[in-house]
């Protein structure tokens, strides 16, 4: 099935860290997926997701049938994606849909019209170039978007969680090099292992939102029971509704 296969091949990107990292590629089934992060400045770089929301900063209450979470949106480095994202939100695309696949340690995947999660939808029915930035990164709770078709996006959507760092995992990521220098600088490396995320994502798909509200209800969310061959949870979960809204601390 073919959203079986897309999605076992972003599951084994955090897996294939030592070719994403010294050729800034990966190599699964017979295909070659390019990392940007190798064209990043990370000069002026600012990890937005680690700093406090806010004030009316654009964001989505994703309700689900095992509670709320709230995630800000990211329009200032994800214009295309937050637009697509908002406009299906309010069109009403996401109500009930199935979160229908659950890698636990890894990420769950939404956002579909579909049970299986075959199909998306996009503004004007067109795929989403991937929008890359060196201020957003798969840290835990991030919201990355994907499609069929790699480097780009539509409606769907990745929620993500963390493997557990060992040393070595973080020896692999300070030995990252681009002319002859390390390529992650150490605060990220820290904020990764600190904060939990999927490294081997970035640069792959399109980070556009941050859960900030509701983390306990993604990691219920992570840690249902699934099938083992489908990696479905053997009790569906719906999203039941998105609102957009203007974020509000204790709101």
């Amino acid at each position: 099935m073919r959203k079986k296969n897309i999605l076992k091949k972003l599951l084994i990107l955090p897996l294939a860290a030592s070719c994403l990292l010294t050729s800034g590629c990966a190599s699964l089934f017979g295909q070659t997926y390019t990392s940007r992060v190798f064209d990043y400045d990370f000069s002026e770089m600012t990890l937005v997701q680690l700093e406090e929301p806010k004030e009316g900063q654009l964001a989505a209450v994703i309700h689900t049938t095992l509670g709320d979470m709230t995630a800000v949106l990211y329009p200032e480095y994800a214009p295309n994606t937050v637009d697509n994202f908002v406009n299906r939100a309010n069109d009403g695309y996401y109500d009930n849909t199935k979160i229908f696949v659950v890698y636990q340690s890894r990420f769950a995947a939404t956002g579909s019209s579909s049970n299986d999660g075959s199909t998306g939808a996009s503004n004007d029915g067109k795929l989403i170039e991937n929008e890359y930035t060196p201020n957003l990164w798969p840290f835990k709770g991030a919201l990355c978007s994907y499609s069929g078709t790699q480097g780009y996006g539509d409606s769907r959507y990745m929620i993500c969680n963390t493997f557990e760092f060992t040393d070595e995992d973080v020896e692999t990521l300070k030995s990252a090099t681009k002319d002859g220098e390390q390529l992650f600088p150490q605060e990220l490396i820290d904020a990764w292992v600190e904060h939990g995320s999927l490294p081997t994502l970035s640069g792959f798909q399109t980070v556009f939102g941050q859960i900030v509200d509701g983390m306990d209800v993604m990691e219920q969310i992570m840690s249902v029971e699934v099938d083992e061959e489908t990696a479905t949870p053997k009790v569906d979960i719906f999203v039941k509704h998105i609102d957009i809204i203007d974020y509000h601390k204790n709101s």
